[in-house]
């Protein structure tokens, strides 16, 4: 039983609002699992029948952090994730109520992006610190992913790239204009993501 088993059963604009209030990765997985046994699905089945590609691996996954990259990147981020892997997850990461973020709301919804939302103070790297500690939870418990993409222009990702890359994964930096040097030089590729405001 989960503290969040109330959102279990919403839909369309409820869901999406209940997404953006807060919740942590693992209260969302359990909502998931119970979507999955009301189905009747197993993780098979959830993965590959729900999105109608039974024989693609889903081999990349995409972490945003939202404090530094804006939500104006949107369409040229969903442009690129597409054209390195095929997409298993992508997950924003943000403070919750935070002004400097609240754009990336309608991107939620219009690409169905995971948020995760930090409670509580804004401290220094504490989106850094939970995008590194999931990073190394999905390659310790997820064999299938061999891409990791990393949306940020932050040279504090660096030591997570080298250790992924030390895993022997593909890791692709997605930013602006004025990306880290270090950052950069520590990727697989490096890729600049362009401003695409919606008129």
């Amino acid at each position: 039983m989960s503290e969040w088993d109330f959102l279990w059963g919403l839909e369309g604009q409820k869901l999406i609002d209940a997404m953006t209030s807060g919740g942590a990765y693992d209260d969302w997985a359990y909502i998931e699992r119970k979507e999955r046994e009301q189905y009747g699905f197993d993780d098979d089945d959830y993965y590959d029948d729900y999105y109608d590609e039974p024989s693609a691996k889903k081999n990349t996954m995409v972490f945003i952090d939202a404090e530094n990259v804006s939500s104006s990147h949107a369409a040229s981020i969903e442009n690129e994730i597409w054209n390195i892997g095929n997409v298993a997850e992508v997950r924003y990461y943000a403070m919750q109520k935070d002004p400097a973020t609240a754009n990336w709301k309608s991107t939620i919804k219009e690409y169905g992006y995971k948020p995760i939302l930090m409670a509580g103070e804004r401290e220094k790297n504490k989106i850094d610190n939970k995008i590194i500690r999931d990073a190394q939870k999905v390659l310790n418990e997820n064999k299938s992913i061999d891409i990791f993409v990393i949306v940020s222009r932050d040279g504090d990702y660096t030591e997570l790239v080298q250790f992924l890359r030390s895993n022997r994964k593909r890791v692709v930096i997605l930013a602006p204009k004025n990306t880290s040097k270090k950052l950069k030089n520590a990727s697989s590729e490096s890729r600049t993501i362009k401003n695409r405001r919606k008129k």
